[in-house]
């Protein structure tokens, strides 16, 4: 059986994978990625829809926004989140959303999310990861078994044609989803996750549906009824395929075709033709595992954790812990990356993925809370009272999960063993509100540049040490770095404003955009500072511990 060889073995090619492989490839790092289904097998039952402004950042620096913009869902379409008795039925209330072509750029970052449900995502990760000559893509491959002997990892395979394969890879990343055999392998458990329901989605083909719904037109859906919110229903496509998510409870069901229609029917809210395409029950969870990595070995997106769909943070986080893990391993190959390092990664990710996953429920709770109605329904004065009162309520009730810029750009890495804190004090973490802040472990602030770049056009390529000012003296920082073979780059920044932004005069920012120091001076022991946050220095006690409020149920 012949071995062949690598740098990093990714297990799962979804999104999170996917998006692990394009990492790598931009910073020279050759690796394999393996999944065991067909290569278009994630288009046909799509789960998430939105890439969240975090993640279009990433993209941003790999140079990946147009791929996305240009994915063939439609930019233009109408992003209104509707309450309602069915796509056709009686509206309660809606949010206006502007759609992604017409939407402004927010103050504080050079980008905004954007729709490209998993159907169009995947296809186009898939592409962007197969142009590199660094990335060997293979499909159809399951992962059998694997051995960590401490200087690499040796991997097991079959491919579709039952043939036996052998991968050594300096590190393994297991991006292989709920179920996850590389967590099983490593004897991670998961069998305390918290069930929160049984869910399904039903996909449909229907383009009356679509005619019909573009007199009021949506994106996202609501659907109500006497007991309160029992479903969401979106297009998947942005022509003719929806979906039709049930809720559900604690009991998996047991649909015959007849019951499937009757969903649809309550769903759409008029007799509408349609075809149906899948039905694809699921289980609804909050579950955080309690090790992200073992040796040479790392979980990575839902391999490590499962969270509600209530929000969109979950592919998202997973992009995130990518994104993390990928710079530390590119280190580790290049020689500067310190001992410490990869223990960061676990650190810094899984109290970021506890508190996304309890917010995640917390949002799927306050749709659960929504009080019943009983006359909702009704075609008298009755109904259209109750109808006019459950709209306004729903639609606060519900307000902070499509407006959760806190979540999203507002975690911290505050507290880890490569972050040297300062004396500023921690903002509150607010799920909502994002207030830019350049203090240690925070994603370096957005601002544009005389040239028309935004600041985090900077990032990515090793360090970058900002200088604001004139009587800024970067020198004994960038010899110290030079002593340890870290990679840093000086950029000076001569603009007041930016400089109020980021506070210090002096700002060392991460290849992941996240500020590992500041000050307005180097300290004398300028080396100190380099080994810490190359991972070179013994981890410290730890003075602050980032969303300890966030030790979710359903943790292992």
């Amino acid at each position: 059986m012949a071995t062949k060889r690598t740098e990093v073995l990714i297990v799962g090619g979804g999104p999170v994978g996917l998006v692990l492989s394009i990492d790598l490839s931009w910073r020279g790092v050759r690796h394999i990625l393996i999944d065991q289904g067909r290569r278009a097998a994630r288009a046909v039952h799509p789960r998430m829809d939105q890439v969240s402004i975090r993640s279009m950042e990433h993209l941003r620096r790999l140079g990946n926004v147009a791929d996305v913009e240009a994915s063939g869902f439609p930019r233009e379409m109408c992003r209104d989140v509707v309450f309602t008795t069915g796509v056709l039925g009686h509206e309660l209330e809606r949010e206006p959303v502007d759609s992604d072509a017409t939407r402004p750029l927010p103050p504080f970052s050079p980008q905004k999310h954007e729709l490209c449900p998993q159907n169009f995502f995947d296809p186009v990760l898939q592409v962007i990861a197969e142009r590199s000559p660094l990335a060997d893509i293979r499909y159809d491959v399951k992962l059998i078994d694997f051995v960590d002997n401490g200087e690499r990892v040796i991997a097991e395979t079959a491919g579709p044609d039952g043939a036996s394969g052998r991968i050594e890879a300096q590190y393994l990343a297991g991006c292989d989803g709920a179920g996850s055999e590389v967590a099983r392998r490593l004897g991670v458990s998961m069998d305390a996750a918290s069930l929160l329901a049984q869910s399904t989605n039903i996909f449909i083909q229907s383009d009356e549906l679509t005619r019909r719904a573009s007199a009021r037109p949506g994106y996202r859906y609501i659907l109500l009824d006497q007991t309160g919110i029992w479903a969401s229903m979106i297009n998947m496509n942005g022509r003719d395929v929806w979906r039709v998510q049930v809720l559900g409870g604690q009991d998996r069901p047991s649909w015959n075709e007849a019951e499937i229609r009757a969903i649809v029917a309550k769903a759409v809210g008029a007799d509408v033709p349609y075809t149906i395409m899948s039905v694809v029950p699921w289980a609804r969870r909050e579950l955080v595992v309690d090790h992200f990595a073992k040796g040479r070995c790392f979980l990575v997106g839902d391999s490590a954790h499962q969270l509600s769909p209530t929000g969109g943070y979950g592919m998202n986080t997973g992009i995130a812990e990518a994104v993390d893990l990928s710079w530390k391993i590119d280190a580790m190959l290049k020689g500067w990356g310190g001992p410490e390092l990869l223990a960061s990664y676990e650190e810094e990710r899984r109290p970021i993925a506890l508190r996304n996953a309890r917010r995640s429920t917390v949002n799927f709770g306050r749709m659960r809370a929504i009080p019943a109605e009983p006359a909702l329904l009704d075609e008298t004065a009755s109904g259209e009272a109750a109808r006019r009162r459950l709209g306004p309520l729903v639609k606060h009730a519900l307000s902070e999960e499509w407006d959760s810029m806190g979540i999203h750009l507002g975690y911290s890495y505050a507290g880890s063993r490569i972050v040297v804190p300062d004396d500023s004090p921690a903002p509150e973490d607010d799920a909502v509100l994002y207030r830019q802040t350049a203090r240690p472990g925070a994603r370096a602030p957005h601002a544009w540049l005389a040239d028309g770049r935004s600041t985090l056009d900077l990032f990515g390529r090793g360090f970058v040490l900002l200088a604001f000012g004139a009587a800024a003296d970067p020198e004994p920082l960038l010899q110290a770095a030079a002593r340890r073979g870290l990679p840093v780059t000086l950029e000076r920044i001569d603009d007041p404003e930016i400089a109020l932004l980021y506070e210090r005069r002096l700002v060392l920012v991460r290849p992941d955009g996240h500020v590992a120091w500041r000050g307005d001076s180097v300290p004398v022991d300028s080396l100190a500072i380099i080994d810490r946050v190359r991972g070179a220095a013994p981890a410290p006690q730890r003075s602050e511990t980032r969303y300890e409020g966030a030790s979710a149920t359903g943790q292992c």
